[in-house]
Parts: C-alpha cells; sequence; structure tokens
C-alpha cells in the first residue's frame, strides 16, 4: 500500500463521516432588514432566506421598492460564517451580497457588479427571524429548498459549479472537485 491510496483512504472516511454528520443540520436562516445604498437615496426593504447545502448556499430573496420582486440566489457559497451570493432580481438587476451570516445578524455590503456608482452599492444588516406561516409565503416555500431529492444535489451542484472561478485552471480544478465531493455526499444522503 503506498502512502497516496492510505491518504485517499483517510480522507474518504473523513468525507463519509462529514456527510453523515452533516446531514441532518438545519440550516435553514430567515433575515429581514434594509439595504441602505452609498447614494443616501433611501432603503429598501429585504428579506433574506438561505440554506446552506455542505458550503453552497441556495434560497432566495424578496426585495421592496425600487426592486420590488422576489428572486432566488443565483449563485452562492458559505465559508464558516462567511456569505457570498448573488442574486438577480426580473429587472434584470443582479446584486452581489458579502458579508457575515451569524446565528442572529447577517451583515456585510452589497454591490451591482460592473457598476461603480454609489447608488450600485451599500451595506445592509439583516436581524435573523423564526419563520412564520403567513409571512408572505416564503417559509411555506422552504420545503422547495430541501434536500430530500436527487433534484435538490443537481440544483446545488449547477450552483457551485458555476460559482467557481474562471481563467485559473488550478482555482477551477479545486473548486470543481469541491463542488464533485459536495454532490456525492448530498447524493449518498438522498440514497440512504
Amino acid at each position: 500500500m503506498t502512502v497516496f491510496s492510505i491518504l485517499r483512504r483517510i480522507v474518504l472516511a473523513a468525507l463519509v463521516g462529514f456527510a453523515a454528520g452533516g446531514a441532518c443540520a438545519d440550516d435553514d436562516k430567515l433575515y429581514e432588514g434594509l439595504l441602505l445604498p452609498d447614494d443616501f437615496a433611501g432603503p429598501v426593504a429585504v428579506t433574506v432566506e438561505l440554506r446552506d447545502l455542505r458550503g453552497v448556499l441556495v434560497g432566495r430573496v424578496k426585495a421592496g421598492s425600487p426592486l420590488s420582486s422576489v428572486a432566488p440566489v443565483s449563485a452562492g457559497t458559505m465559508s464558516g460564517d462567511k456569505c457570498d451570493f448573488s442574486v438577480t432580481f426580473a429587472g434584470g438587476t443582479t446584486l452581489r451580497f458579502t458579508g457575515t451570516c451569524q446565528t442572529a445578524m447577517f451583515e456585510g455590503k452589497y454591490a451591482q457588479p460592473g457598476r461603480r456608482d454609489p447608488a450600485s452599492r451599500g451595506t445592509f444588516r439583516l436581524m435573523r427571524k423564526e419563520p412564520e406561516k403567513d409571512d408572505d409565503g416564503l417559509a411555506s416555500r422552504s420545503a422547495s429548498i430541501s434536500t430530500t431529492s436527487l433534484t435538490d444535489c443537481i440544483s446545488a451542484n449547477h450552483r457551485c459549479l458555476t460559482a467557481c472561478p474562471q481563467g485559473d485552471y488550478n482555482a477551477e480544478f479545486l473548486c470543481a472537485n469541491r463542488c464533485r465531493s459536495k454532490y456525492k455526499s448530498c447524493k449518498k444522503s438522498v440514497q440512504q
């Protein structure tokens, strides 16, 4: 037996243990608060629903006027308590949220990629909210984010792969391998 095969078995055993331990965790998070643009135009009410699928964020964002729509998280990652995700609303406006998503609060910065004017960026501080049954349907839709089907695993894998960096072969390779291992552990937890 070579050193490489021993290391591979150790890593595989650790991944299986991680998948079995993380499969039952309830990682739904619902935050409410305001987006505060840097141009002082006026706050935008926002509700953010997130679920961590082993490092890949899925969910949806509901924004008030002037966006006035609900949109799914198109690409997102979570590393520890650092969250980074993008949302594209119906009017074509894309917002990228980057911040710290803790148990009681989610705070950080948002920006519209490709724009540099003060109206396209700002800060947010969202407080954790417990889901209610009549909260504009967000709580009732949380079942659609469930990890109980293979389709959810495939969707999470797709989001993970689209969030991978482009241009640097090594970074792409590492990210794709991480996505593949997350997909395999998700698929295994569904089959059990």
